[in-house]
């Protein structure tokens, strides 16, 4: 890709004066579209997906969220061909996109992964669907299977931390011993708070370990522009 705009997130307001940059040291440009503030920097190519260029494009990230109440970071390598490109794109999703910034607008995310340690309740149901079912009915099932022994966790921690948490997003996993990362939305200033409750829930946990990490801006409640 040459001469392209790559993004970094949505903004709610203009950051202050400053000297701001991208994660190749590239001038970023602000322009505000249907209400909607883009940050953005021109590259003659887009980063390859890297450890060192995800970092960076975090620590811009994280610059921006730390200057403005409310940031929807962009996912990593997404870029477009122009302003005109880039204004059509905004502008077509502009309702919903003010209406995510107004949701995370003062809050961040925090993660938690959850992984499973064991137990005498998956042997026994995978040795059933063995005896009992074809391939296809065990694929599905070995599938759905992480998901069923956290869904119990993930309510129970939804109702510690309530009170806390402002929204929420759950993706069940597919790769065990991780059984399901669950993100939550909480105000600037909770996180503590946060901590504390999730160490208080985890503690009486059996056979889930319950990891927490954050705060990160809201990358998890950011919806693509294109959706």
């Amino acid at each position: 890709m040459t001469a392209a705009l790559y993004l970094y997130a949505l903004l709610g307001t203009r950051p202050p004066r400053g000297r701001w940059r991208g994660l190749r040291n590239e001038p970023l440009r602000f322009r505000r579209i249907g209400g909607v503030v883009v940050a953005a920097g021109s590259l003659t190519a887009a980063p390859a997906p890297s450890a060192p260029a995800l970092r960076r494009h975090d620590a811009v990230v994280r610059r921006l969220a730390r200057a403005v109440p409310a940031v929807l970071p962009m996912r990593f390598g997404m870029a477009v061909a122009d302003a005109r490109t880039l204004e059509r794109l905004i502008a077509s999703r502009a309702p919903a996109l003010r209406r995510a910034l107004a949701r995370v607008k003062g809050r961040e995310q925090m993660t938690l992964r959850l992984f499973g340690t064991g137990g005498p309740a998956a042997p026994r149901a995978a040795s059933r669907l063995a005896a009992q079912d074809g391939p296809g009915t065990r694929y599905l099932a070995a599938r759905h299977r992480p998901w069923r022994r956290a869904a119990p966790v993930v309510a129970r921690l939804r109702t510690g931390l309530e009170g806390l948490i402002r929204d929420e997003r759950v993706e069940p996993s597919e790769a065990p011993p991780l059984l399901a990362s669950v993100y939550h939305l909480v105000d600037r200033g909770q996180t503590r708070a946060y901590r504390r409750a999730v160490k208080e829930i985890a503690c009486r946990l059996d056979d889930i370990r319950v990891v927490s990490s954050g705060p990160w801006a809201p990358y998890a409640f950011a919806p693509e522009p294109g959706d």
